[in-house]
């Protein structure tokens, strides 16, 4: 019994030993053969990977190919938008800049018009700029940034450089009000430059132009005669454009100022030399 159950150890421990030894021999065969032919199993491998493999794989990454474009396309837009908003505040700020330019070239033509405006005549006191506007009905004012310490006072003339503006009728320490032409309790002493007549203007109902009457001995006044200061009043200097005559109706002709009262920026105060 015992010698029976050693022989089938011996066996058994053989039967092992022959499939292990075998089965070195076969991964070593194995290894040999695909030493040698590893190019072909490689290329082998590749192929079918391209054939069966390739479309899954393909298929399964689509969606992040497709997210990732996304994800581009996002961002170029976003730069996109940022350059555009860019370049429109640039071009706001280029509207600004040539606004002010516009402006300020405007502006120096006014005041090198007002530099010119005075006559031999007249003695410039002050250039002012106008700070507020008051254009009622029966009243009919301005007022501007120079008073006393600018050596402006009560009743002086008051021009611009398309001609007569008014005169001050009260002055502060910085600043002045000046009555306008068109105010109906406006009144000065005026002649046509054709033929001289004399006679005293005032601003009409309308608030618009200035009106005057005139005697049947006086020459009749012509529509389109130019009307000047005649300086017989000590406010106002001889010889300031003040409109021209557009209409004659029975005794009373009347005068469009030149100056645009709805449109004045800077003035001058004058008095005779």
């Amino acid at each position: 019994m015992a010698l029976s159950f050693k022989v089938k150890a011996i066996s058994r421990t053989r039967f092992i030993k022959n499939i292990f030894i075998s089965f070195i021999f076969l991964l070593s065969f194995l290894l040999i053969l695909f030493s040698k032919s590893d190019y072909f199993i490689i290329n082998k491998f590749k192929s079918i990977s391209n054939t069966y493999l390739h479309p899954i794989t393909s298929f399964v990454t689509a969606p992040l190919r497709v997210a990732s474009n996304l994800q581009t396309q996002f961002y170029e837009f976003r730069n996109l938008k940022i350059e555009n908003i860019i370049l429109k505040e640039e071009i706001m700020r280029l509207k600004k800049w040539q606004a002010l330019a516009i402006h300020n070239s405007s502006e120096n033509r006014v005041l090198k018009k007002l530099l010119n405006a005075t006559n031999n005549n007249l003695s410039l006191v002050k250039t002012a700029s106008v700070l507020t506007r008051n254009e009622f009905m029966y009243s009919k004012m301005l007022k501007i940034n120079a008073g006393i310490k600018d050596g402006v006072i009560k009743e002086m003339a008051v021009i611009n450089h398309r001609g007569l503006v008014g005169r001050t009728v009260d002055a502060s320490i910085n600043n002045s009000k000046v009555l306008l032409l068109t105010d109906p309790n406006s009144s000065i002493s005026i002649k046509t430059i054709s033929n001289e007549n004399h006679s005293l203007l005032q601003g009409a109902d309308d608030g618009v132009h200035l009106v005057s009457s005139f005697s049947k001995d006086e020459k009749i006044p012509k529509v389109g005669d130019l009307v000047v200061t005649s300086g017989s009043a000590q406010v106002f200097p001889a010889d300031i454009l003040v409109g021209k005559i557009v209409k004659v109706i029975k005794n009373n002709f009347y005068v469009l100022p030149f100056v645009n009262f709805k449109n004045i920026d800077y003035v001058q105060i004058v008095e005779t030399k």
